[in-house]
């Protein structure tokens, strides 16, 4: 079962006559740890491989696979095949086999012993001689080229100032390039930190914004781009100057040669790109420009569907491809950390799972995204967060590379020919039901009458919903107030003389804006309820804002005043609301506020209500 004589070809014969996914037993396994340059330990592992002729000591586990050997799926005496992988020179002789992918193809207690009788392949001219012995210590006492197995030299630079002078990537093409200005290229997979001397080509797969940022060090600017090549990804950042030397050349879907960069183990929590380093640009880093033919691949997505978000924990990151079903207005918030005014966007995403999750866009993305409205757009979404805010949803980050409609994504249009056929006309069923932001509608549609007797509002949070339902009555006096004028404050004034106290602030003005504060009585065929309506919501159910009725107000036009209340009255909608017990004068009740509207779809609505006809039939 075993590929025979796939060592000799691999260490032998030019890269294109190397097997493809060759079958080897391993006949030993070795921890070596190193130091890495900030002094964290880095475990990496040795095997011992044979292919029933002949044996190589000088196998590397990539670390990314560490866990087969920590979890012992794979272990002495197993049969494995490597689905992917790179030889390297070092030392210009002595060559390395990297795994990077494998399949256990049969486990090490289901194997009797070692299969045929193979033995040392000769290398180099440094290589040992002695035979692995069958145990999980790792056979050999030495490495080829004169290390130790107690944590002499190893591959990706254990081995001080080893470089590697070719490299190869399984049966794929050579990653030296072909032209007059042909050159050693390391595939970036063999990148790590305690390596000095190295180049790499890459295509530019994403490019991220120049973001500011600020702390007790002082201020700058950073910027990151993913990398990729035929053996992986890796993405780089640059601070400060490197934003001004590097951001411009950088360009999407362009292929660099890249070199004299420093390395640093990555953090998983901001980024998907599956390499435990990240590199970084300085002064001393040469980018040029690739003008040879090659054939790189292009942005690697790994999709969940949007129905298994749940099986995620909050601020995963996760690859999403998604059809846009709805898009809200873009908004300002104004963030706690900073104090600064960000817009943001609400759209809602849907996949064949039949599930929908709200994500959310921030800054230029969501003021930018006003093209896509109402052309149910595909995103194709790689590193995007997982929040628990309200049920599950998504926020796009800074460093979340968005795709519109990628042609290159055969996915997309299989999602596409889907909503057409199947998609649009299906009950869909919100995973972001309970979101707590003012955007989200949910699916989670209960009466009136449920909100009190199904006990909503009790947690500490509240409860959110959404109804159907009818304006009855608004109580127009009091629904205005007189506002701070100050765009990130919305407190009460206090007249005083001729001008305006903000006590927040700590300011006073000569101005003041009008503020709404609407008490409205909701109704259905169940029941009604009472409902606080804020600024958005008011000027939405009354189709005017807060500065109109105020300049009716003062006018003392009592009439136009009150008939806009009258127009908006009897009108139904479908509201989201949110619903609290709050305790106010030592009595306890229930608060409801209504955190978005939106007018009734009678096309939806009945598919809504058919949806629910068929829950009914299979009760």
């Amino acid at each position: 079962m075993l590929t025979g004589g796939a060592i000799q070809d691999i260490l032998s014969k030019p890269v294109e006559q190397h097997p493809e996914k060759p079958v080897f037993q391993i006949l030993g396994i070795k921890k070596i740890q190193t130091k890495g340059s900030e002094g964290a330990g880095n475990d990496r592992y040795r095997l011992v491989l044979s292919d029933g002729v002949n044996i190589h000591t000088s196998a590397m586990l990539a670390t990314q696979l560490n866990d087969l050997v920590i979890s012992k799926q794979i272990e002495v005496k197993a049969v494995i095949r490597l689905d992917k992988y790179i030889c390297n020179i070092i030392q210009e002789t002595r060559k390395v086999l990297i795994v990077l992918e494998m399949t256990v193809i049969k486990p090490g207690n289901e194997v009797p012993g070692r299969i045929g009788e193979p033995k040392n392949i000769n290398a180099d001219s440094n290589s040992d001689r002695q035979q692995p012995q069958q145990n999980g210590s790792g056979g050999q006492n030495s490495m080829s080229g004169g290390g130790t197995m107690s944590g002499g030299p190893v591959l990706g630079g254990a081995s001080r100032g080893a470089g590697l002078a070719s490299a190869t990537y399984g049966s794929h093409q050579p990653l030296a390039s072909k032209g007059d200005s042909a050159r050693a290229v390391y595939p970036i997979m063999s990148l790590t930190p305690y390596q000095n001397r190295w180049t790499i080509r890459a295509r530019v797969t994403s490019k991220s914004n120049i973001r500011t940022w600020s702390n007790s060090k002082g201020e700058g600017r950073v910027f990151n781009v993913d990398l990729v090549d035929e053996s992986g990804e890796i993405r780089a950042t640059g601070f400060n100057d490197a934003v001004d030397k590097f951001y411009e050349l950088l360009e999407v879907n362009k292929v660099f040669y890249v070199s004299k960069c420093s390395l640093r183990t990555a953090n998983k929590q901001y980024s998907t790109i599956k390499n435990d380093y990240e590199m970084y640009l300085n002064n001393d880093s040469i980018i040029e420009v690739c003008e040879d033919r090659c054939n790189l691949p292009t942005l690697q997505y790994n999709f969940v569907q949007i129905g298994d978000l749940g099986n995620f924990n909050a601020d995963s990151l996760v690859d999403i491809l998604g059809l846009v079903i709805s898009c809200d207005d873009v908004t300002q918030i104004t963030t706690k950390t900073t104090n600064r005014q960000v817009s943001k966007r609400d759209i809602t995403l849907l996949d064949r799972s039949e599930k929908s999750v709200r994500a959310t866009l921030w800054g230029d993305d969501a003021e930018k995204f006003d093209e896509h409205v109402g052309k149910n757009p595909v995103l194709a979404l790689k590193g995007v967060k997982v929040s628990e805010f309200g049920g599950r949803s998504l926020s796009i980050l800074n460093s979340t590379n968005m795709r519109v409609n990628p042609t290159e994504v055969k996915e997309a249009h299989n999602l596409v020919g889907w909503y057409e056929n199947v998609g649009k006309n299906s009950t869909i069923e919100s995973l972001s039901g309970n979101r707590s932001e003012g955007g989200a509608m949910g699916a989670d549609y209960k009466t009136l009458s449920q909100i009190t007797n199904e006990q909503l509002g009790m947690g500490p949070k509240g409860d959110y919903t959404t109804v159907k339902a009818t304006v009855v009555f608004m109580k127009k006096e009091n629904c205005l107030y007189k506002a701070c004028p100050s765009a990130d404050c919305n407190k009460k004034v206090i007249e005083e003389g001729d001008g305006y106290r903000c006590e927040k602030c700590d300011k006073s003005y000569t101005d003041f804006k009008y503020r709404l504060l609407l008490q409205t009585n909701l109704a259905d065929f169940t029941g009604n309820q009472w409902v606080t309506f804020f600024q958005e919501t008011a000027e939405n159910i009354l189709n005017t804002t807060a500065e109109r009725l105020g300049q009716l107000k003062d006018s003392g036009d009592d009439t136009a005043f009150d008939q806009l209340f009258l127009e908006a009255s009897f009108k139904q909608h479908i509201f989201r609301i949110r619903a609290k017990m709050e305790t106010y004068n030592d009595e306890t009740r229930l608060k409801c506020t209504c955190v978005n509207v939106a007018a009734l779809d009678f096309k939806k609505e009945c598919r809504r209500l058919l949806g629910e006809i068929k829950k009914l039939k299979m009760l």
